[in-house]
């Protein structure tokens, strides 16, 4: 059922979307880039003009709502919920006998209305249309517009069979990253609106999955459906680095070549946990080139340092660098 944020009714599922992405990390100053990378279907242009753009996936929105998602999050939500059904809207499923749909966008103005246009194809030539969908009212602009994209009905004779299909269906569940309370599987046995709300957020799920799987220390998700069928989400996050000022400095301390074999021990030790942690998606590629070449320069340099015992003024500043 519909769901009010700011001034706008959204699905749930893209109520449970905008929300998980809320929090999950800090955003990018950088809107559109943002939302760019959560919808990566889409076509994103700043504007208000309509017949904008060619296929089925475009979305213009108002500079001054950008500018509003910039500056306030419970705006950046509304919105994101708003684009997330956009971004789930089939516009060519209504395709009637004797029309296809060439090209189709929304645009998002000034005052946050939603309005929708389209180029379509008929037998007779082509011909564009422009509605405006009333986003305030509780009845779902997306069912004005095309009606309802549903789930065909479906029926399951026992929890089994629903977890099978579920397992089938969401990559996550079959990883083991989803739990469902066994009382809502119940549930959603005889209760089609439980049911479908649960198909709902196990997309949501995923979709905030595959959003953040390529974040550098990403490392896995649990998803937990509770017997009222509300969701929460948890992840995990582990990065490794190279305390690189830490080492220059005592590249730079080092004074005999026995100092720069331990500092070179050091970044050997460092490379070898960032090899590692590239392995594991705990840190990126660059953070593994920048150990190499601070080792290839310490090895380069104590080459060129003497082979003696420090002074006690050389051991005392090698002492304090290791330390700090």
């Amino acid at each position: 059922m519909p769901v009010k944020v700011g001034g706008s009714y959204v699905s749930e599922a893209a109520y449970s979307f905008a929300k998980a992405r809320a929090t999950d990390k800090k955003e990018d100053s950088d809107v559109m880039k943002s939302l760019a990378e959560k919808f990566p279907n889409l076509k994103f242009s700043v504007g208000t003009a309509p017949f904008a753009g060619t296929g089925t996936n475009n979305v213009s929105i108002s500079s001054k709502i950008l500018k509003q998602i910039e500056q306030d999050p419970e705006k950046r939500m509304e919105y994101e919920a708003l684009i997330y059904d956009i971004a789930h809207t089939d516009v060519t499923g209504g395709n009637m006998s004797g029309r296809k749909v060439k090209s189709h966008g929304f645009i998002i103005e000034d005052d946050g209305g939603l309005r929708s246009w389209g180029i379509s194809e008929y037998d007779d030539g082509n011909r564009r249309q422009q509605s405006h969908l009333k986003r305030s009212d509780k009845k779902n602009w997306w069912q004005d517009m095309l009606g309802k994209p549903r789930e065909k009905k479906k029926k399951f004779a026992n929890t089994n069979e629903l977890t099978k299909y579920l397992q089938e269906n969401f990559s996550m569940v079959k990883a083991g990253m989803a739990k469902i309370s066994g009382k809502y599987l119940q549930k959603c046995l005889t209760d089609e609106e439980s049911r479908l709300k649960l198909f709902d957020n196990l997309r949501v799920a995923e979709d905030v999955y595959n959003n953040r799987k390529d974040e550098v220390g990403f490392q896995g998700m649990q998803v937990t459906i509770d017997e009222d069928g509300e969701m929460s989400m948890t992840s995990s996050k582990t990065t490794v680095s190279l305390n690189e000022n830490k080492r220059r400095r005592q590249i730079a301390a080092a004074a005999t070549q026995g100092d720069m074999q331990s500092v070179v021990a050091l970044l050997e030790q460092d490379l070898q946990q960032l090899e590692d942690g590239l392995r594991l998606n705990q840190c990126d590629a660059a953070e593994v080139e920048k150990a190499k070449k601070l080792l290839e320069q310490a090895k380069e340099r104590m080459g060129r340092l003497p082979d003696r015992a420090a002074t006690p003024a050389e051991q005392n500043a090698m002492t304090v660098n290791m330390l700090i």
